[in-house]
């Protein structure tokens, strides 16, 4: 656990990052192993939607990096990462199940993938601390240090 997250809020993080991961791997294997179907999303804008991401090839790019993301983020791997690459995945889920799509399961499932994701970037957001800098003046990679990735 990163430090800072000490007694039961390590449990909670952890319990968070479970649910969240499990999810997400729960989701790319019902596409993965057939148990998903596309046509299943019976809405006259949401529908469509779907269907054109699947034939630009881009739905298998969703569901592939739901299958990574969530494996790292279960597993605890690259959590930081894992959690920025998931969230505009997670934007275009809640606003087609929540604000298009609109019918129960999705009431459900679209709010609490957002509030997942969210609030393991809250409880990883020291991570992403030196990213908040106004005027931050280049740093290539080539020039960096290992002494660069530690947290202050």
């Amino acid at each position: 656990m990163p430090d800072g997250s000490s007694g039961a809020m390590k449990y909670v993080i952890l319990w968070f990052r479970l649910l969240f991961g499990a999810h997400l791997i729960y989701s790319a294997l019902r596409h993965y192993l057939g148990f998903e179907v596309l046509s299943r999303v019976d809405h006259p804008i949401g529908g469509p939607f779907v269907r054109i991401l699947a034939e630009m090839g881009i739905y298998e790019l969703v569901k592939f990096t739901e299958l990574v993301t969530g494996l790292l983020i279960f597993f605890g791997r690259l959590v930081p990462l894992a959690l920025i690459a998931e969230f505009p995945i997670t934007i275009v889920i809640f606003i087609l199940n929540t604000f298009i799509v609109a019918q129960p399961r999705q009431l459900y499932s679209g709010p609490q993938e957002l509030f997942l994701n969210t609030i393991l970037i809250v409880f990883y957001g020291r991570y992403y601390m030196p990213l908040l800098r106004f005027n931050a003046p280049p740093r290539p990679i080539w020039t960096a240090r290992w002494s660069d990735t530690k947290l202050p």
